[in-house]
């Protein structure tokens, strides 16, 4: 991981951290290959509540793990979760993907932060319409496959082209 530790202000005035941004991702990231997975929706939906805590909390999460205050200082976070922020912190991945993702092209990471695009939604488009990248998922619009696609209307299907025509 990057594991870039500088601070900046968001547009509510709030003191972030690129770090805490990243680890962040990489939960919501993790939520979605257990979704797609098929491991317990109920234990899954932990991760998108940590990554949103994470993203907004003060201090950087790479100095409370340094200092051994991450479990103290963010609710939530356990034995288990501290564990993969500090494998995400020291190699960019975690054990719990490798475990959960099998076969499940990594690539599929490319489509969390999409915009009106959550994990159950992901996890049909790859079951569904074969879709594993931005690229494939430029692909099936393409070929009318999205068309009458549950969970994507219009307005859902405009912010992922805006999405893609800005990013690939």
């Amino acid at each position: 991981m990057n594991n870039n530790n500088e601070s900046y202000t968001d547009e509510k005035g709030r003191t972030r951290w690129r770090v805490n941004d990243e680890i962040s991702n990489r939960l919501l990231e993790l939520h979605t290959f257990l979704i797609i997975a098929g491991y317990p929706e109920d234990h899954a939906s932990r991760y998108p509540r940590l990554a949103h805590s994470i993203s907004r909390f003060p201090e950087s999460v790479a100095d409370l793990v340094d200092q051994g205050r991450l479990i103290e200082e963010i609710g939530g976070v356990g034995q288990i979760v501290e564990t993969i922020i500090i494998q995400y912190l020291e190699t960019g991945t975690c054990s719990k993907i490798q475990e959960y993702a099998g076969d499940i092209p990594q690539s599929i990471a490319e489509l969390v932060p999409i915009p009106g695009l959550g994990a159950k939604t992901i996890k049909r488009l790859y079951e569904d319409v074969d879709v594993v990248s931005l690229a494939s998922l430029r692909t099936a619009i393409d070929d009318g496959k999205l068309k009458g696609f549950r969970g994507i209307g219009k307005k859902t299907l405009d912010k992922i082209e805006e999405y893609l025509d800005a990013n690939l």
